[in-house]
């Protein structure tokens, strides 16, 4: 698609030789051509060379629709001003809004035009071979460069065009707000003015515009302007009465009326959205924003049934509207998959190349495990180039369910950073590690380190879980020694070098990484738990754990975790009925299996044996996976049946 036209030369027929360069504004309908090369371009740029000197009459712009004219190069004048120096041409850039074939229109802009500098004129001449080479950033580099220079609008409105087709925001901005400015009477500008402000969040500048563009005659895009404040329900609440005064400034533009039905709608005033909605169509029932809109209020106020009449009514009318089968079929996803899925095979039928609609249409038939049919979708977006990080990850499942795990592994491996990455390094590294191929996996991990730098302690932590989880913890425990040379700052892998070394049973490790953690955080009441319930299990640091246990406590005195503590600290203490009652409150504020085996304990050292019991069978029965249940009850039978024997010798 070609973005510009090149300066037309047209040779002197009877009494004129003129240069004029003709630019479209649309940029859809100007056919592409290549920049010339050998002979025929050193004869093109002679051509425009000779065009410069030679040009002496101006030609008048001629504009066909002033939405989207850009800026015209004009002719140089052989009557140059009383100011002309002699270095200068002569060159023209009238009004955005010229009409073509109206005298007084024309006569007005012959009159308008200014003399531009010879240097002006050339690098505009430039920005337009650029343009036609598809040097687009060239192009608008000059063309923003002399907009700001020239203060013309013609060339401002050019580059407002040229920033905006490359999403160039900045300069799209600025060119907009410096064209609104030269020409505060263009409905254009001010819509130009009005897009760009709504892109940069700045609402309150954009409805001005937009309300200028209103009262030039012109469109303007406040559907757009409410799109971007209504995921904020503060600003959503601040732009209403904006809203609301626009709507009664125009009441019978449906634009409005629907842009003040978002607002309301995301006010949570959904009846009210409802009845403007309603308004919109009796006025237009062709309007299709209109039903579109009603759909998602009806949806939010619950009504379901409704809003899935009415989409399929409007599906039936106009079968080859996307938009409304798209939004019926996400309302299916949620009642009938089945049918949803129908609705995207039909829209992937009328837009097969739409990514977004195929990676919906994949992922329907993922989730139902119809992999041979999502399977050749997510290959096609992978040869469109578009989601391929999600269609990665989807095939790599689908080999996972398959057992294919090296297609797996390679497939995780191309997921780059986004939602799916850390999932997919999750499972890509287990399916290693659950093979044996622990080297790979530490590759891969290696790899991400060396990638991305700044993530080091979160690919250490993972890689740590993971050996962890397959029995290597030595291997974790040197990995986390390792890493900490590195990162000593890194609060997370202290605490997982403690936890790794408590597990491989080196206490004076584990104690040294907590207490360097609560020197840093004195009143983390996690900490303080951790360790003291640590230091339960040595008869001699038993009032040393209780004064950690009952800070954590002090800190944080409605944690399950933390009354079992207490409760626990109570009976190895001897405490028993302080014992229970703590125990008894963690229970009832989390059924866990391994506060119901110390709950069972308290009582059983209480002499209350069969409730012990039935405290014991209520947590198998919550998690009958338990080893501690069990474990506490077979030492104290074990010890009943001793203390029996020794009472009967």
């Amino acid at each position: 698609m070609q973005l510009f036209s090149t300066s037309a030369l047209v040779t002197r027929t009877e009494q004129t030789t003129r240069l004029t360069a003709h630019a479209k504004g649309n940029m859809g309908d100007i056919p592409a051509r290549k920049p010339g090369s050998g002979h025929r371009g050193k004869l093109l740029a002679a051509a425009i060379a000779t065009a410069i000197l030679c040009a002496c009459t101006q030609q008048p712009h001629q504009a066909a629709d002033p939405a989207h004219q850009p800026t015209t190069i004009g002719a140089a004048s052989s009557e140059a001003p009383g100011d002309a120096t002699d270095n200068q041409a002569i060159v023209s850039a009238p009004p955005a809004d010229t009409v073509a074939g109206d005298p007084d229109r024309e006569s007005a802009t012959a009159s308008k035009t200014k003399a531009f500098p010879i240097e002006t004129f050339y690098t505009l001449l430039v920005a337009e071979v650029a343009g036609n080479r598809e040097q687009y950033d060239l192009a608008l580099a000059h063309y923003y460069f002399q907009a700001e220079r020239t203060k013309d609008a013609g060339v401002a409105a050019r580059a407002t065009r040229i920033a905006r087709f490359l999403n160039a925001r900045r300069a799209a901005l600025r060119s907009a707000l410096l064209w609104v400015e030269l020409e505060p009477e263009n409905a254009s500008a001010q819509l130009a003015a009005t897009a760009e402000l709504t892109l940069a969040g700045e609402l309150d500048d954009a409805l001005r515009h937009a309300e200028l563009a209103l009262d030039l005659g012109g469109d303007a895009p406040l559907q757009s302007v409410a799109a971007t404040a209504v995921d904020n329900d503060e600003l959503a609440a601040k732009v209403l009465p904006e809203f609301q005064r626009l709507s009664q400034k125009h009441p019978d533009n449906n634009e409005v009326s629907l842009a003040l039905a978002m607002m309301l709608r995301a006010n949570k005033r959904a009846q009210e959205a409802l009845n403007l909605t309603r308004q919109v169509q009796e006025r237009d029932p062709t309007l299709l924003d209109a039903p579109l809109l009603e759909s998602h209020i009806l949806i939010d106020m619950g009504r379901n049934k409704e809003a899935r009449r009415l989409l399929e009514n409007l599906v039936a009318l106009y079968p080859r509207e996307s938009r409304l089968r798209l939004q019926y079929a996400r309302l299916l996803i949620q009642e009938d998959l089945e049918l949803a899925q129908q609705q995207f095979v039909e829209l992937v039928k009328q837009r097969p190349n739409d990514a977004n609609l195929i990676l919906s249409l994949a992922l329907i038939q993922y989730e139902t495990n119809q992999f041979d049919n999502a399977k050749p979708l997510l290959e096609k977006l992978l040869a469109l180039e578009e989601h391929e990080s999600a269609a990665h990850f989807y095939l790599a499942g689908i080999a996972e369910q398959t057992n294919d795990e090296v297609s797996a592994v390679t497939h995780y491996r191309m997921v780059r950073p986004g939602g799916d990455y850390v999932q997919a390094i999750t499972r890509g590294t287990n399916l290693l590690a659950a093979s044996g191929n622990t080297d790979e996996a530490q590759e891969w991990f290696n790899e991400l380190r060396q990638r991305h730098p700044g993530q080091q302690e979160q690919f250490y932590l993972l890689q740590t879980e993971l050996l962890t989880k397959y029995g290597h913890l030595e291997e974790a425990h040197a990995l986390l020694t390792e890493a900490l040379k590195t990162n000593d700052d890194s609060n997370r892998l202290i605490y997982a070098h403690a936890m790794t070394s408590e597990q491989l049973g080196d206490v004076e490790n584990f104690e040294l990484g907590l207490r360097k953690l609560l020197s840093r955080d004195p009143d983390n009441a996690n900490l303080l738990n951790t360790l003291g319930y640590k230091l339960l299990s040595y008869d001699d640091r038993l009032e040393e754990a209780m004064v950690l246990i009952t800070k954590a406590l002090a800190l944080s005195p409605d944690d399950p975790a933390i009354i079992d503590s207490m409760g626990w600290a109570h009976h190895r203490l001897g405490n028993h009925t302080e014992a229970i009652k703590h125990l008894q409150r963690a229970y009832e504020l989390l059924q866990d299996h391994e506060i119901a085996a110390h709950l069972g304990e308290a009582l059983w050292a209480a002499g209350e044996r069969q409730q012990a019991m039935q405290v014991w069978e209520q947590g198998l029965q919550a998690n009958p996976e338990s080893k501690l249940i069990p474990e506490a009850m077979q030492r104290l039978q074990d010890q009943q049946r001793l203390e029996q024997h020794v009472t009967e010798s």
